[in-house]
């Protein structure tokens, strides 16, 4: 009885160090330390969508520290502006503390990869806001991928609301802030005086460049950022 007793005294031991071992891994693997955040509490099931990239997608983030933390499953609500994680181990999805991040990326479905940083977006409103990269420079082209929730037709979405995008556009440096762009011909040539206008005219003719959309605008921008004309900024 007693050789009994102290065999399921020892299992009920070797349990318990099992336990603690296991508890003291998932603390590790989760990086408490490093990512901070809180549990993300799932959006109302309206019509569209309220991300940005609707499937988690294995990308980076960086830390304010400069920590880089790989191989993780990221989304991006641009309804909240928030980034969120998928924690493998406690099977939960995770929130990252904004003010906690300098940035993150991801591959899209064509292996582009998309860069976001995070900066203080100084209106009235000073606040910090996440803003994809089109193009990095001493003038950047940033986006800010933002969804409102809007009224709509009952005939689209029986609740009368529907995620819908609201992108907007900047170029911007450290020196004279933001400046709101639209992403087409005339407001790109609009930033460029009358004699630089002719030659962004003649450059564009002469790459082959029609600005119809987002990606041929930076496709153009590229290309004058190249050349090193002088934007009105």
């Amino acid at each position: 009885m007693a050789k009994r007793i102290l065999f399921l005294i020892t299992i009920f031991g070797l349990l318990a160090v099992s336990a603690l071992f296991a508890q003291e891994k998932l603390q590790k693997d989760w990086k408490p330390d490093k990512i901070k955040g809180t549990r993300f509490i799932p959006y109302p099931p309206y019509s569209g969508t309220p991300y940005f990239n609707e499937k988690f997608v294995l990308g980076e983030i960086e830390l304010l520290d400069g920590t880089k933390i790989g191989n993780l499953g990221i989304r991006y609500s641009s309804f909240q502006d928030e980034l969120i994680y998928y924690n493998t181990d406690i099977k939960t999805q995770i929130v990252i503390d904004k003010i906690s991040l300098k940035g993150f990326s991801y591959p899209d479905e064509l292996g582009t990869k998309r860069s976001f940083r995070r900066q203080n977006f100084d209106t009235y409103l000073q606040e910090e806001r996440f803003f994809e990269v089109l193009s990095d420079g001493n003038i950047s082209l940033l986006a800010y991928r933002k969804v409102d929730l809007e009224t709509c037709d009952t005939s689209y979405s029986k609740f009368g609301l529907a995620y819908m995008p609201a992108y907007h556009f900047y170029a911007w440096s450290a020196g004279k802030g933001y400046t709101s762009l639209k992403m087409s011909r005339s407001s790109l040539l609009s930033k460029f005086d009358k004699p630089s206008q002719k030659i962004v005219k003649r450059l564009l003719r002469k790459n082959g460049i029609q600005i119809l959309d987002e990606a041929t605008f930076v496709q153009a921008w590229n290309l004058i950022m190249q050349n090193g004309l002088s934007i009105n900024f």
